[in-house]
């Protein structure tokens, strides 16, 4: 794809001299993948990243706004969007020249293990005298493996919400610091996890942050939430952090809230303080806003959707739902802006697999919301399935294409999507803590295991699970399957042209032929032009093709001509 060209989101001027007080760097899932033979088609599936997940965690955004507004100069560095913009971008003379005090890294989610240490090592040998910090939930998990193993990791900020604990890093150091584990003088030490806000109005993100660290990049590509972003821009807003589900394979569920990060509540962001972010979104673009969590917890969807009312937005708004509201509540939501879409994640066609993976309702539920919609004319409602859920038989990789295309009589309105439970089970979940309960077999339990995991040639030797209903060659046959199956009831249903499924089934016999050729142990150098081009080249096309969000280029987006122009300029 031509927009994937070095010279359209890069200056001559690179990141030289580039100088900042706090580095945030969102590094790919595999540093060097672009040297090796990696192709994970579907697993990304149902998020904006790519295969690498190149989307910058939420937190970024929040804590550049923290400490950018206690007059810390801090910049947001996304190597992975500009490692699949750019072949030939050189990572290591780029944080060689990237001097900061301390440099964050995020380790969230365990897709993020290789890549991650990876760059903590190259900044660590360039800049041995400045910190560097990991931070998220898996490397919450992980904390002492990681201390004890990479030396060039000097501190894991450790729960779900690090702006305070980075502040007082900065200002006090560790030992005066909450919820750390840091290095010193050889011995690892660990304070308590302590920091636990109950409330997220404080940590709002100021939208300018990003245009102020899009010219501090002087690199559009460099500078964007995910690859994609350009040509596919939404904002997001977190409107809760916590669970009051218990998923069994999820790391963000009550469970594991609870037993490893000590959130026994929810941390809510109140009517108020979500409408003045959509609002400062708003006043720089119209992208489309997705609204993650669940607007029920704490009884706001009242208050919110008068508010929003209030702003006229142009922006379309993406609600999610994690079990079927009622009318009352699509009405008032149905009622904030001219274009609204929902979503949710029955998980399975079957009810006794979605109850028995945390998700409790019924069909009759699911399908009287589906009439809801249709009756209060909502732009679309978006359902999210998976394999290799507890009572899952490769045999049901059929039943999503038909479900789907039942609902589809009740509602046009109606659109889905399919990905495999992958890479991994999360750790700390139900099911990595007892697996045999729910019917799982957890593969590795050591982060060096899903380290070399992740380089696997196929993504089926990345997966960290078996259940007692499929084993792993199952997980990756029955999700080919029902993606397969899928996009043809999409391509009937008239959602989809018949590129977007050509290309879809391309990605899905190539997924198929680099297994069969690892499994023969034949060398993939045969193939490599086909990984490249169906890999990085025309993921990024089959994903707009099948509308994942609604959207328009970025360009487009922005309100300010000046800034518009300016990024413009970048994407010539």
């Amino acid at each position: 794809m031509e927009s994937l060209s070095k010279k359209a989101f890069s200056l001559a001027s690179g990141a030289a001299g580039l100088k900042v007080d706090v580095a945030l760097i969102h590094a790919p899932s595999v540093y060097d993948f672009r040297d090796r033979y990696l192709y994970a088609t579907v697993i990304s599936e149902v998020v904006p990243s790519l295969f690498v997940f190149d989307m910058i965690p939420y937190g970024f955004l929040t804590l550049a706004t923290y400490l950018s507004r206690r007059g810390y100069k801090v910049g947001i560095f996304n190597l992975a969007s500009k490692m699949l913009r750019d072949r030939e971008f050189d990572v290591e003379k780029f944080l060689k020249d990237l001097e900061a005090d301390v440099y964050g890294i995020d380790l969230h989610w365990l897709v993020h293990a290789h890549g991650a240490l990876e760059i903590a090592r190259i900044l660590k040998r360039y800049h041995p005298d400045s910190k560097v910090v990991l931070g998220g939930l898996s490397s919450t998990f992980f904390r002492r493996e990681i201390m004890a193993g990479y030396d060039s990791v000097d501190a894991v900020l450790l729960g779900d919400s690090a702006e305070v604990p980075f502040l007082k890093f900065l200002e006090e150091g560790p030992s005066r610091t909450p919820n750390i584990i840091w290095r010193d003088n050889g011995r690892i030490r660990e304070n308590e996890l302590s920091w636990i806000p109950d409330s997220l109005d404080e940590f709002i993100i100021d939208h300018g942050v990003l245009v102020k660290n899009l010219m501090r990049c002087r690199d559009l590509s460099l500078g964007v939430p995910f690859c994609s972003f350009i040509e596919a821009p939404i904002a997001g807003i977190i409107t809760v952090k916590g669970c009051s589900f218990d998923c069994v394979t999820c790391g963000g569920s009550k469970f594991t809230y609870s037993k490893f990060f000590r959130r026994d509540k929810l941390a809510l962001k109140s009517p108020r303080a979500i409408a003045d972010e959509v609002e400062g979104i708003a006043n720089l673009s119209s992208m489309p806003i997705f609204f993650v969590g669940d607007l029920r917890y704490g009884d706001r969807v009242e208050e919110l959707s008068k508010l929003l009312k209030e702003l006229d937005l142009e922006n379309e708004l993406i609600f999610e739902f994690f079990s079927p509201p009622s009318r009352r509540v699509l009405e008032q939501l149905r009622r904030t802006s001219h274009k609204v879409y929902l979503q949710i994640s029955p998980e399975s066609p079957l009810e006794e697999v979605r109850r028995a993976f945390g998700r409790p309702y019924s069909n009759d539920q699911l399908e009287k919301m589906v009439r809801h919609v249709e009756e209060l004319k909502f732009e679309r409602l978006d359902l999210y399935f998976m394999m290799g859920l507890p009572r899952q038989t490769p045999d049901q990789a059929y039943l999503v294409a038909s479900y789907f295309l039942k609902l589809r009589k009740i509602s046009d309105r109606v659109d889905a999507f399919v990905s495999p439970l992958a890479p991994f089970v999360d750790p700390g979940s139900r099911a990595f803590v007892n697996p045999e309960v729910y019917g799982y077999e957890i593969l590795f339990r050591d982060l060096e295991s899903y380290r070399r995991a992740l380089t696997s040639y196929h993504w089926k030797y990345s997966l960290n699970y078996r259940t007692a209903w499929m084993d792993r060659h199952d997980v990756v046959s029955s999700s080919l399957t029902a993606y397969e199956r899928l996009n043809r009831a999409k391509l009937e249903a008239g959602l989809i042209d018949e590129r977007a499924y050509e290309l879809a089934k391309r990605r899905v016999q190539l997924d198929r032929e680099v297994l069969r050729y690892v499994e023969m142990g034949l060398p993939l150098d045969r193939i490599k032009e086909s990984i490249e081009e169906v890999a990085i080249k025309l993921d990024a096309e089959v994903k707009k093709s099948l509308s994942l969000y609604p959207t328009k280029d970025l360009a487009h987006c922005i309100k300010s001509p000046l800034l518009r122009g300016v990024v413009s300029f970048l994407t010539r």
